[in-house]
């Protein structure tokens, strides 16, 4: 195997085909609706994913003006689909990073959305950790908070 082989994985959600496929259907008032492929959301149509670009995510998370300067970002804005896997990348490890850190504590349920399909998802969740220690110094605001509402601690 070569080294190259490690910088891309296949989609989990396409599984490489670049397509999603919908089965037709008939819904409760008859309505039919037909089977259908589209491009894949998770990969954008391309089939693969290449390997985390931990530089590149670092930058777009952190503050490059004002009062947060190289500090992460106070506010960014979902992806949608369609945006460059980077920027979906970054949104989630952002994400966690602001609930791992106790800084939002509601569940990080667009992250997950976004991040769906994406084969390198455990290696976002160790940056998104390192990161949360970073800027909050601590990792586990979140397990301890939801531990607590859950009876788990």
């Amino acid at each position: 195997m070569s080294e190259q082989d490690f910088d891309k994985r296949v989609c989990r959600t396409c599984k490489g085909d670049k397509v999603t496929r919908l089965e037709g259907f008939t819904a409760l008032d008859g309505t039919v609706y037909a089977a259908s492929e589209r491009k894949c959301y998770a990969c954008n149509g391309e089939g693969i994913f290449p390997k985390v670009d931990v530089d590149g995510i670092r930058q777009l998370l952190l503050a490059s003006k004002g009062k947060n300067k190289g500090k992460l970002r106070a506010a960014m804005t979902s992806p949608v689909y369609t945006q460059p896997i980077n920027e979906k990348r970054a949104y989630y490890v952002w994400r966690l990073a602001r609930f791992h850190g106790g800084k939002d504590p509601r569940m990080p349920m667009m992250a997950d959305l976004t991040s769906r399909g994406d084969p390198f998802k455990k290696d976002l969740d160790l940056m998104a950790d390192a990161m949360a220690k970073e800027s909050f110094g601590t990792d586990m605001a979140a397990a301890i908070r939801w531990g607590r509402a859950l009876g788990a601690l």
